[in-house]
């Protein structure tokens, strides 16, 4: 849902596709789908997430380097691309970081809020104007989770991997990676 920065330097997915997409993807997980499905995703690989107790799959074939969001039964979930973590491992402690941040930021539950009952998903314009907000505060807060572990390495790939998109943005109504890098930066300076 949130924390999709693509694998390649452009965004893959147009503006208006993209909450489609993302049930997609996770509705691959088998976890927006029935009883039956849900228990096939328990068998889906997972990995230790250090920076918070939420059940982090790894997957291959997720086209997003990582992604949050809630299991058929409302339980936060986190998506870790495979690649990514094996490639990257420095990146990939700042991605699971930052998702477990749009967890305890409120991010997630914030999106399945709905306009009026709470029914179902907040439809997408709803949300969208506060994403790039959302992402920043998730960086943030993701520097402040690998400060407090000592962990330098996964600030600073994730500093590199955002100057690597220069002026692009990061995502549909997302910062662009320098935005990303600078608020990095100002976030690993303060205590």
């Amino acid at each position: 849902m949130f924390s999709m920065v693509q694998t390649g330097k452009k965004a893959w997915v147009s503006d208006l596709r993209l909450p489609a997409l993302l049930m997609v993807a996770i509705a691959g997980l088998g976890l927006f789908c029935g009883s039956a499905q849900a228990q096939k995703s328990r068998f889906l690989p997972t990995t230790e997430n250090p920076f918070c107790e939420i059940t982090t799959y790894k997957l291959r074939d997720l086209a997003e380097q990582a992604l949050s969001s809630l299991d058929s039964r409302g339980r936060p979930v986190i998506a870790v691309n495979a690649t990514t973590l094996l490639n990257k491992p420095a990146y990939g402690r700042f991605l699971m970081a930052h998702e477990c941040c749009h967890h305890s930021l409120g991010h997630v539950r914030r999106y399945r809020e709905g306009p009026g009952n709470g029914d179902g998903p907040r439809p997408f314009f709803y949300i969208a104007p506060a994403l790039k907000q959302m992402e920043l505060d998730a960086d943030c807060c993701a520097v402040k989770m690998l400060k407090s572990m000592q962990e330098k390495d996964g600030i600073d790939a994730a500093h590199m991997s955002m100057l690597e998109f220069g002026s692009e943005h990061t995502g549909a109504y997302y910062p662009t990676g320098i935005e990303r890098a600078d608020n990095i930066l100002k976030c690993t300076e303060q205590d």
